[in-house]
């Protein structure tokens, strides 16, 4: 795989200006510019700067952009019930290239997920963000650990222990970060690691206005070798050969957002510039390994070790090629499968319930090609409740299945569960108790789980209290836009959406099925901006919904006194 693709890597500004093309050239209605479909298509791309921001090492303005679109998208979907005209807009390709599109975006899932996992990638900037996350927190004390966080324990550890096989080794972090610190110094003397500012100055100084960094600044000062607020290990500099100057220190510097200088850009007069300056030793890190690589000569791959399930290599006596372990294999086929998977539901519920097969092909090719599903690929706790969220839509003529898939969701990623009123609005007249059923069965079945894997040190009540959410309300610690700002204001916020989410099971009172898909994709947009993790990154628990609500013709005789059958 990868001698064909030839070393195949997507960076992330550049997946965003190319697919934000591509979008535009299929969906954007140019002979209706003032449209309501051109509206939803700009605010779905304008999403992806917020995501550009957190990986660049800018992370409270990054989780506030995607707060300020995520609340236009929320009032959007809220009033699409609404809206009972719609007028039949088709993208600009025929069924036959929607199908190709979604097949050739679907076909690069898996090797993204293949070449660009752990080590291989050869360049940082190549790093999804969900890499970049997941080793930021690896060494960070103060990250959230999946104990605290609402949810279904067991699934919530599998999710970490797969990003961490995705994300970059520890060597390979520091590595990133040492040659960040010396290949980017410049007359200033001014650092850059993944768009964050560092300043050498003369004597060491220490920041005590009491802002924390971001995550990305929080590890450049592990891969530094040293902790604290705003503190970085002391190098030695000399500027000339006889005389030597005094220890410095790196000190965070407050700048707003830029990506990362390239070292081709600054080696041109960076020699001149500071032979006079001091200029800062490079950063000892542990020898380098070998990666998958193609050489130009033969098109062989170099030697390296086997490495075990969690992506860390281990080092072996005999030579040979990298090749990943049959477990490994499986991992990563599996999920690229699931990442298809939430295409497939997709194209079936265009088919079977939109009335079109080029409605469900649109809206799968249009989720694809956001940037989101490149950055993040592999993240089980987004993936698998979207899963859920799709196979309850899909089969909503069924209340037993519906109720099974929705609970199973909300059993293990928690914020599901504030889908249950509006759903138990739409079932009111016809399946309510039959949706409850199925429901209670899917938490019951989590919760005998839970009892059998719960370890003999661990307790199971708590554990119990967190799938069903008790950490989701009162933080230990935060991760995201609650990490930079105070948390009391989420309480205005939460009763806010706890009153919208019961109101939402009597408005409006005749429930059709675009409320349905325009009402679950509104709530778990809304639940973006209050929750303590990460909010605004789960994008999957609505964007397929959003792109079947920009789609979707009108709905208004699909209720549940009409179409909800008897088994």
């Amino acid at each position: 795989m990868p001698t064909s693709l030839f070393q195949y890597e997507m960076l992330p500004t550049t997946w965003f200006y190319l697919s934000s093309l591509m979008i535009v050239a299929v969906f954007f209605r140019f002979n209706r510019v003032f449209s309501v479909r051109n509206l939803d298509i700009l605010t779905l791309i304008l999403l992806t700067p917020g995501l550009i921001y957190v990986a660049m090492g800018s992370a409270p303005q990054g989780y506030l952009w995607l707060a300020a679109i995520g609340a236009f998208g929320f009032s959007r979907l809220v009033f699409d019930s609404l809206l009972r005209r719609r007028p039949m807009l088709e993208p600009n390709l025929n069924v036959a290239g929607l199908t190709f599109a979604c097949v050739a975006a679907s076909a690069f899932i898996v090797p993204n997920l293949w070449l660009n996992r752990g080590d291989f990638s050869e360049s940082p900037r190549a790093w999804r963000l969900e890499q970049i996350l997941t080793a930021a927190d690896a060494n960070d004390e103060n990250a959230v650990k999946a104990e605290e966080r609402p949810g279904f324990r067991p699934f919530l550890r599998a999710a970490e222990k797969t990003n961490r096989f995705f994300a970059p080794s520890d060597e390979a972090w520091i590595r990133a970060a040492s040659s960040s610190a010396t290949e980017t110094t410049n007359a200033e003397s001014i650092l850059y690691f993944f768009g964050t500012t560092i300043r050498v100055d003369g004597a060491p100084k220490r920041s005590d206005d009491g802002e924390r960094a971001s995550r990305a600044m929080r590890a450049m000062r592990w891969a530094a070798g040293r902790g604290g607020e705003n503190e970085f290990a002391p190098v030695d500099v000399a500027d000339s050969e006889e005389n030597a100057a005094p220890k410095t220190e790196f000190v965070g510097a407050s700048v707003a957002p830029s990506a990362p200088v390239a070292p081709s850009v600054l080696g041109t007069g960076v020699e001149k510039a500071t032979a006079t300056a001091p200029i800062p030793e490079p950063i000892p890190t542990p020898p380098m390994r070998d990666v998958y690589r193609l050489t130009p000569s033969d098109g062989e791959t170099s030697p390296q070790g086997a490495s075990s399930f969690d992506g860390r290599e281990e080092e072996s006596g005999e030579a040979g090629p990298r090749t990943p372990s049959v477990e490994q294999t499986a991992l990563i086929l599996s999920v690229g499968a699931l990442q298809i998977g939430i295409v497939v539901l997709i194209v079936l519920i265009g088919r079977f319930h939109l009335g079109s097969t080029q409605t469900g092909l649109a809206a799968a090719l249009l989720y694809l090609l956001l940037p989101y599903v490149n950055q993040f690929s592999a993240c089980l706790d987004h993936i698998v409740p979207a899963l859920g969220i799709l196979t309850a839509v899909l089969f909503y003529r069924r209340p037993v299945v519906s109720g099974f898939a929705l609970g199973s969701a909300g059993a293990m990623a928690f914020y599901p569960f504030f889908l249950l009123p509006l759903w138990f609005g739409f079932y009111w007249k016809r399946g309510a108790a039959r949706f409850a059923i199925g429901t209670s069965a899917a938490v019951l079945t989590f919760a005998v789980v839970l009892l059998a894997t719960t370890a003999s040190g661990e307790n199971y009540g708590a554990a119990l209290a967190s799938m069903l959410g008790r950490r989701s309300l009162f933080l230990a610690s935060a991760d995201g836009l609650w990490e930079y700002w105070p948390r009391f204001y989420r309480i205005p916020l939460i009763s806010l959406f706890g009153v919208f989410c019961v109101g939402y099971a009597l408005w409006p009172p005749r429930k059709d099925l675009a409320t349905l898909i325009s009402g679950s994709a509104a709530l778990m947009l809304g639940v973006q901006i209050w929750m303590g993790y990460r909010g605004g990154l789960y994008m999957a628990w609505y964007l397929p919904l959003t792109a079947l609500t920009i789609f979707r013709p009108n709905l208004y005789d699909r209720v549940a006194t009409t179409t909800v059958v008897d088994i």
